[in-house]
């Protein structure tokens, strides 16, 4: 097997000029080939079809035309643009569920295909209804509304081909880390490509125009999907597979509660603006989702998933204030920023992606070998450390140092925030790949990932309640805004918060390192882990984890 993988080197060697810049190009092809033979050229097709063209270039467009389709057309406020974000956001949480009712419930003899091109058909025509309706303040639960279904199309085919590729890497081990490779290098440069139709897109200031763009990279997944280009075989009968059912009871009421709290935090955010409902409603889902996690995982998997739940939701999320902090115009901050959606989402989010892919070496060069407890305690502190260039310039000290905003924004906003959070990513993601249960990987990412969802919609909410709290005003319609308490909110949610994972350590992750994994097989006694060594490296077991599971989207 080993053989078959390797590349002809003797390509762009010996040849000339020629030879040594055809050679990438050459050793791509030859890569792509060697994956297409050992998990059919389908399903390397279909992964292009859905993180190239959905997951990169789609996403990427509807997330860069979110702020300004928000600010200028809308009028929102930061409150009700993070509001409506957690109602966009849910189809992300609600995976599990639909992964299950698909492998139960057949659509005319097959488990993916129809139920693919079902939301297809919806997301492409949401997209076509946001680029070509003007819609205007008071049109908001439009707006929302189509972006649910956006987010479905993506959610429900990024889930659907994560099954087929996760099958494809236990069948054929040997090529695991090149379809991890081929994931994240077909989202990465359809992301790529979003931002540079971004660039051309945001100058002519028709924002609904990057709707329109992103139309076709959400149709062709109706003709992959109708054309039966995911592999996968017809079911013999249309029936519900009770039998299933049955035999995973658990997973199947843990996805439907999971679904059913999703769309109460989502309806929760339509219903009323009130902020103790709003907290109130937050804080019961927090605890109810984490009592859940006892009852249908193994205990050493449940107390690892809790604490990457309440980390995550404790690191309360105040984005949108920060956002309008930077870009809203001198009548609403005067003496801000004022930063154009060109540079603050376009030239960041380049500068950002690099950034972070150094985040990830420098993870695995300093960081990888250390007890996995140093390793979380690190990830806190410097997440907490993350947030000081936000204040640093909401004190307007970069001013003062005779630092321009720009600049100061992209040395620590762009270059400096994207790798320390990756770094604090990446134990959290080679903590959960050390603890799933044996043959059960792809069904736990999938949970684990619709946690990871729902902690951030939780953490939104709270931001929410955090935003009314310290009197956030963003009303564009007047221009009259309020950013003063801005600063205590960095300090209190953006560097205490993140603190409190370092206690939690003690309490909920196991004493190992990061070499080492957990035996899922041994009972599950607290205090009494046992543990085996471990050849693969963790960046390794993180990129396989990233690639099963979770996608977060800011």
């Amino acid at each position: 097997a080993s053989d078959e993988r390797l590349v002809d080197d003797s390509v762009g060697t010996g040849r000339g000029i020629h030879g040594t810049l055809s050679y990438p190009f050459t050793a791509v092809g030859n890569w792509l080939r060697m994956l297409s033979d050992a998990v059919s050229w389908q399903l390397v097709a279909f992964i292009f079809s859905c993180h190239f063209c959905l997951k990169g270039v789609t996403l990427g467009l509807v997330g860069q035309a979110g702020l300004p389709f928000s600010q200028q057309y809308l009028k929102l406020s930061a409150e009700a643009t993070q509001r409506l974000g957690i109602v966009a956001m849910f189809p992300w949480s609600i995976k599990p569920l639909v992964g299950m009712i698909s492998d139960v419930l057949p659509i005319a003899g097959y488990h993916k295909r129809y139920y693919m091109l079902v939301v297809s058909v919806f997301g492409a025509a949401a997209l076509v209804y946001l680029g070509s309706v003007p819609i205007g303040p008071g049109q908001a639960l439009v707006y929302v509304a189509a972006l649910v279904l956006v987010n479905l199309q993506v959610s429900v085919v990024d889930l659907l081909t994560e099954g087929k590729y996760t099958e494809k890497m236990r069948l054929v081990p040997e090529v695991s880390s090149d379809v991890v490779s081929l994931v994240w290098s077909n989202q990465t440069a359809g992301g790529l490509l979003a931002t540079a139709i971004s660039f051309f897109a945001l100058q002519t200031k028709n924002y609904r125009a990057m709707f329109f763009c992103a139309v076709p990279f959400s149709v062709q997944a109706i003709f992959t999907s109708v054309a039966g280009l995911l592999p996968e075989d017809r079911s013999e009968t249309n029936a519900v597979k009770t039998d299933l059912l049955i035999k995973h009871r658990s997973m199947f009421v843990l996805g439907t509660f999971m679904g059913v709290v999703c769309v109460l935090l989502a309806a929760i955010q339509l219903v009323t603006t009130d902020m103790y409902t709003q907290l109130a409603v937050t804080l019961l889902c927090a605890i109810v989702l984490s009592l859940s996690m006892f009852w249908c995982m193994p205990l050493k998997l449940a107390k690892a998933t809790l604490f990457l739940f309440l980390t995550n939701t404790v690191s309360v999320s105040f984005g949108s204030a920060m956002q309008y902090w930077y870009t809203v115009d001198d009548r609403c901050n005067p003496g801000g920023p004022h930063f154009d959606y060109l540079f603050f989402t376009v030239y960041t989010a380049i500068i950002a992606q690099l950034f972070s892919a150094v985040g990830i070496l420098l993870f695995n060069s300093y960081f990888s070998k250390i007890r996995m407890r140093k390793a979380l305690w690190i990830s806190a502190v410097i997440s907490s450390a993350a947030s000081i260039g936000d204040f640093a310039m909401v004190m307007r000290w970069n001013l003062r140092w005779g630092i321009p905003d720009k600049w100061f924004y992209l040395v620590g906003d762009t270059i400096l925030e994207p790798m320390v959070l990756m770094m604090a990513f990446m134990p959290s993601t080679v903590l959960i790949s050390k603890m799933c249960p044996k043959n059960m990987e792809a069904t736990t990412f999938a949970i684990l990932a619709s946690f990871s969802n729902l902690g951030g919609a939780l953490s939104s909410s709270f931001g929410v309640f955090a935003m009314q709290a310290a009197g956030i005003q963003t009303d564009l319609e007047v221009g009259q805004c309020n950013f003063d308490n801005l600063p205590h909110l960095i300090v209190i949610c953006g560097m205490i918060f993140p603190l409190t994972a370092i206690p939690l350590t003690f309490v909920l992750i196991p004493d190992i390192d990061m070499h080492d994994t957990v035996d899922m097989d041994e009972d599950d006694r607290i205090g009494g882990d046992e543990v085996k060594r471990e050849e693969a490296t963790p960046l390794v077991a993180a990129a396989a984890a990233m690639g099963m599971g979770a996608t977060k989207t800011d």
